[in-house]
């Protein structure tokens, strides 16, 4: 039997203990409070094992369509997040309102990284299947409000709320997977919702591209609202986790409201100065820095409020002494980086410097993609089978780093086999990266922390994302703008082909090339900027521990007898 040391280090509001044949040990309240924080839910491999969550998994009929809910879920999420890039000039034209039109993309993205983190505390207080509901439910209300806009500004509304909606949406189907399925299985399982996002983020515009020539950019948003109701149809049929006990008055009390207020204000500071600078304003700019600098100071009020104040913190401070924690999530922010600094700037050296359409344009990265669906599920399936994930982000950053260097070679007349090879690498690496991130901090903390550690996960890889956009797009504006200044010292209109790129052929020919070599110029020190990021992934991947995934099976009872699951509430 094992020590009372033991029951302690692994006893939360969430364990699950096994009643086996024999006499059950009960420890006095005393002995239970002494050691009420654990920064591991791994038990020493010579001891007992230490009593795990029981994972609720539902019958197979019920499973499925969960999983096509929660799939139908990642893909309009990340959809939405991109399709209206190719509806812009519709836009544009309906509302003759140019000067708003990056708030499409900014309105979006600021809520949904902005609340993504509230989700995994909200869903620990009124329950996982009322919080996913929410979340789908903000999600299509945003989207109808977009696509019957009859202004830009109530258009820029409908993409906030939909993004409050959608960072919701990204989180809980992580976590409800987590709570379904054992640590080896959900692998499999998360490997394929990541490869449903990767996609989805490459359809997106070139179903943005047909519906605004075939139907309307309204279309971009309607889109949503069918699968959306089939999603929440299906998970308010079918989906049946345990829910906290307690009345809505107490549940209401448990919310951190100053945290989650703080929490709020400094993504929407950092974020806001982020998306503008480079292009509404300068970097250099009073409003950009001073945001920036307003941002920081209330997110370490934000830190000193989780760590001093708050009864039940959004973000316990005292889990990032945990080593794959603050690993893991620094490998998923420099990934995050490299990922879609690289995606966000491939479409320019396919159209412009290659000059194909943006249809083949988009095709092209399609190779990208596939290399991230073959990793990521293959991956998925090898923690299943074998149990071991811990390599898995170094595997994919160092992929990473050898794809995005080879991306430097890329020439006007690189031969499309190469590109397809070149990319294909890239994608498997960040497919290994997907499943293994949120596995590495699930395994790392109590059943109890499960939803705030993987709700985080994602709100880093999105921050990651944001600053890979603006620092990658300020070093390429910088040096397109430099080397066309150099090559057209005299023409002080050149630089209107980096407002509309169709403006390169008013040039004549021999000029023509000219540009194309100063945009490749540029796009290769957005490559270089990836080999650095995923560099810094690499060296924060190395640092990620291995720790055993439970399963249920592998927790059976002593000498094989069965157990009795008993949820300690």
């Amino acid at each position: 039997m094992a020590s009372k040391a033991e029951y302690r280090e692994g006893l939360d509001d969430s364990t699950s203990i096994p009643i086996t044949e024999g006499k059950m040990e009960i420890l006095g309240q005393d002995e239970l409070s002494q050691k009420e924080e654990d920064l591991s839910s791994v038990a020493d491999s010579e001891a007992t094992p230490v009593p795990i969550q029981l994972y609720h998994k539902p019958p197979t009929k019920q499973f499925v369509l969960i999983i096509i809910a929660l799939a139908l879920c990642v893909f309009l999420a990340s959809l939405d997040q991109i399709i209206v890039s190719t509806s812009i000039p519709a836009i544009t034209r309906e509302f003759n309102s140019l000067n708003d039109i990056a708030w499409l993309g900014t309105a979006y993205m600021v809520t949904a990284t902005a609340l993504q983190p509230l989700y995994g505390k909200f869903s620990d207080i009124f329950g996982r299947k009322a919080t996913m509901l929410f979340a789908n439910f903000l999600f299509l209300v945003g989207s109808a409000i977009a696509g019957w806009a009859t202004s830009m500004d109530m258009l820029i509304v409908g993409r906030a709320v939909a993004g409050m909606g959608a960072g919701g949406l990204m989180a809980m189907v992580f976590i409800i997977l987590s709570d379904m399925l054992d640590m080896r299985e959900r692998g499999k399982y998360i490997g394929f919702i990541g490869a449903i996002f990767s996609f989805s983020s490459v359809i997106g515009p070139l179903m943005g591209g047909a519906f605004t020539d075939n139907l309307s950019w309204r279309w971009s948003f309607w889109i949503n609202l069918p699968f959306g109701a089939i999603s929440i149809l299906f998970i308010f049929i079918n989906l049946d986790l345990p829910t906290p006990k307690g009345t809505l008055r107490d549940k209401l009390r448990r919310i951190d409201y100053l945290g989650s207020f703080f929490l709020t204000c400094s993504v929407i500071l950092i974020l806001l100065p982020l998306s503008w600078g480079g292009g509404k304003y300068d970097w250099n700019s009073g409003i950009v820095i001073g945001l920036l600098i307003a941002g920081f100071v209330v997110a370490g009020i934000f830190i000193l409020i989780e760590w001093k104040v708050a009864k039940e913190p959004i973000l316990p401070i005292h889990l990032f002494k945990i080593r794959n924690l603050w690993a893991t999530y620094g490998s998923l922010f420099f990934s995050g980086m490299s990922f879609f600094g690289v995606l966000f700037f491939l479409p320019i050296y396919f159209q412009v410097v290659k000059k194909e359409n943006a249809t083949v344009g988009g095709l092209e990265t399609v190779p990208f993609v596939f290399g991230i669906v073959i990793t990521s599920i293959s991956s998925g399936i090898w923690v299943l089978k074998k149990g071991t994930f811990a390599f898995f982000p170094a595997l994919g950053s160092i992929h990473f780093v050898i794809g995005s260097a080879l991306c430097i070679t890329f020439q006007r007349d690189t031969q499309r086999a190469v590109t397809i090879i070149v990319l294909l690498l890239c994608g498997f690496g960040m497919g290994f990266t997907f499943q293994a991130s949120t596995l590495a901090v699930q395994a790392a903390v109590k059943p109890k922390y499960m939803a705030t550690v993987t709700t985080t996960v994602q709100f880093v890889r999105s921050l990651g994302q944001v600053f890979g956009v603006a620092i990658v797009g300020s070093v390429f504006n910088n040096k397109l703008h430099d080397s066309l200044a150099d090559n057209f010292p005299d023409d002080q209109s050149i630089t209107s082909v980096t407002q509309d790129y169709s403006n390169i052929y008013s040039y004549p020919p021999d000029q023509i090339l000219t540009i194309y070599d100063c945009f490749l110029y540029a796009v290769h020190f957005v490559f270089y900027c990836s080999v650095v990021f995923s560099s810094l992934s690499f060296i924060m991947a190395c640092f990620i521990q291995h720790h055993e995934l439970k399963t249920n099976a592998n927790q059976g009872g002593q000498q094989g007898k069965p157990e009795m699951m008993v949820e300690m509430v």
